[in-house]
């Protein structure tokens, strides 16, 4: 469960913003022929109800159902107690209960008539749910993927903001820690921290210890720090996940060294175009790559990768996390930063 505070934020993502949404994809919807469109819901896979209602689910499973008119229906097996506290804080939907959400989908269906349904990454859908829909309705489903894609990788300015204040929030949070700590939880306890006061609503960190030893990533307070670590910080803020990674040293000349690059990634990679190639990306003089790869909110889940050294972007996005590994005057930098803010090339280059 999230510990973060949930609430509608109007000044951050407003009404009308979500209602844009929505409106696009009926639009969508409705040109592709389709009734309707279903979107699952659990944990680790909200990103595709919380684009389409501003509500992060964070609890259990679930359903929204987006007919081609009115409010979209969120479909869950909760208490109604738990429906007027979701309804207080997400104005965007309808919120109807029953013990077998999939079965209410179908009668909603049902009540219009509908012959044909789209869902979104239907070969993830857990086939409890479609046995309950058909067992009322024996409605046509298809996977209605390229469909929510082609919509959702229409960033509006809301999200790139939330992005761009994510962001900040984690470069601010970083300076809490100390890179003289000698245990990894000395370092990030007080990041996250910063992290959470400032109101995110999750918050998950790793470390890779000594990177002249080893690049991977871990999620331990145990593991004794070397010269130089870098921390990965993902976080999540009024639905929008985020993911910055930075290199530290204890030793002050490399430390400084590390703070000019990162200053300068911060400079130069929210206007960088993130078409699947790393051509444009701002990388030091005389700094080797050895490792790149772009993330980005897909269907149903808030960051997936899509792209690397040996893969093209393949489908438009709305926005990416940059991750690059490079060898800088015999040190090993690991950076992330949010990229395509600043324009339109990535949505346009991979349509």
């Amino acid at each position: 469960m999230r510990h973060g505070l949930i609430l509608w934020r109007e000044d951050e993502l407003s009404l009308s913003d979500v209602k844009a949404r929505q409106a696009r994809l009926q639009q969508a919807i409705m040109t592709a022929g389709l009734d309707g469109v279903l979107i699952y819901t659990n944990h680790v896979r909200s990103a595709g109800v919380t684009w389409v209602s501003g509500f992060t689910p964070y609890w259990s499973d679930g359903l929204v159902l987006v007919l081609c008119e009115g409010a979209p229906i969120f479909l869950t097996a909760l208490s109604k107690r738990v429906g007027e506290w979701v309804k207080s804080v997400a104005p965007t939907f309808e919120v109807a209960h029953s013990p077998f959400p999939g079965k209410l989908a179908g009668e909603r269906l049902a009540k219009i008539g509908a012959k044909r349904l789209g869902v979104v990454e239907l070969d993830r859908m857990p086939g409890g749910v479609v046995d309950e829909i058909l067992s009322v309705l024996p409605v046509e489903l298809s996977d209605a993927m390229d469909l929510f894609m082609k919509v959702r990788s229409q960033a509006d300015r809301a999200e790139l903001n939330l992005v761009r204040h994510t962001d900040n929030l984690a470069r601010e949070a970083f300076k809490a820690g100390d890179v003289v700590s000698k245990f990894a939880g000395d370092f990030t306890g007080p990041v996250e921290r910063a992290v959470r006061l400032a109101g995110a609503e999750e918050c998950y960190m790793a470390v890779a210890p000594d990177l002249s030893k080893d690049r991977r990533f871990i999620r331990t307070g145990k593991a004794e720090l070397g010269p130089t670590f870098a921390v990965r910080l993902s976080i999540a803020y009024n639905g929008v996940w985020v993911r910055r990674i930075e290199t530290f040293s204890s030793v002050s000349e490399i430390a400084a060294r590390f703070a000019f690059v990162s200053a300068e990634l911060d400079r130069v990679a929210p206007t960088l175009p993130a078409d699947g190639s790393i051509s444009a990306f701002y990388l030091p003089e005389d700094a080797k790559l050895l490792d790149w790869h772009l993330e980005a909110p897909y269907g149903t889940r808030p960051l997936k990768m899509v792209a690397d050294a040996e893969t093209t972007l393949a489908a438009p996005v709305p926005y990416g996390i940059l991750t690059t590994t490079f060898i800088l005057g015999g040190e090993t930098i690991v950076a992330s930063r949010p990229v395509g803010l600043g324009d339109n090339s990535m949505r346009e280059t991979a349509a």
